[in-house]
């Protein structure tokens, strides 16, 4: 019986929830279907305060965001992503959609930003929408950008 590596290991540090809100499986799966290559992720869910301060830290901008991309290492992939639950949990009811579907999509997002991508103009932001929802669809969720709920 041959076994095969498996290409994507995520840890999960929920600095927020008693229970895991994410599975390990279920993320392995989504970032798995867009990795090529051997990577290691940790998501990090943590409190506003906490998204607050490394994103001022870090880039530099005021308050919480939905989520934080650090990349340790390019080859293996190997990097962090810092969910920040209030804002994601605050997003998903605003935008009418499924805060797993929420989480899904931020997961994929910050991935795709450790990949190299990113969408600071409209060609990089097309690419990269692009990838996100081609993804998505393949777990049956909604494009994430679309007006419609």
């Amino acid at each position: 019986m041959i076994r095969h590596k498996k290409i994507v290991s995520i840890s999960i540090q929920d600095t927020i929830h008693k229970k895991k809100y994410l599975t390990k499986k279920q993320c392995e799966k989504w970032v798995g279907a867009l990795a090529t290559e051997p990577s290691d992720i940790t998501l990090r869910i943590v409190d506003k305060n906490e998204s607050k301060k490394l994103n001022k830290q870090f880039r530099n901008k005021i308050g919480a965001t939905n989520i934080l991309s650090f990349q340790m290492n390019a080859n293996p992939i190997e990097g962090d992503l810092v969910l920040c639950h209030p804002v994601i949990k605050k997003e998903a009811k605003t935008q009418g959609k499924k805060i797993i579907n929420h989480y899904a999509h931020l997961i994929i997002h910050g991935y795709l930003h450790l990949l190299g991508y990113d969408h600071q103009n409209n060609v990089d932001a097309d690419k990269m929408e692009t990838m996100e929802r081609k993804i998505l669809s393949k777990f049956n969720i909604n494009d994430p950008y679309s007006d419609k709920k």
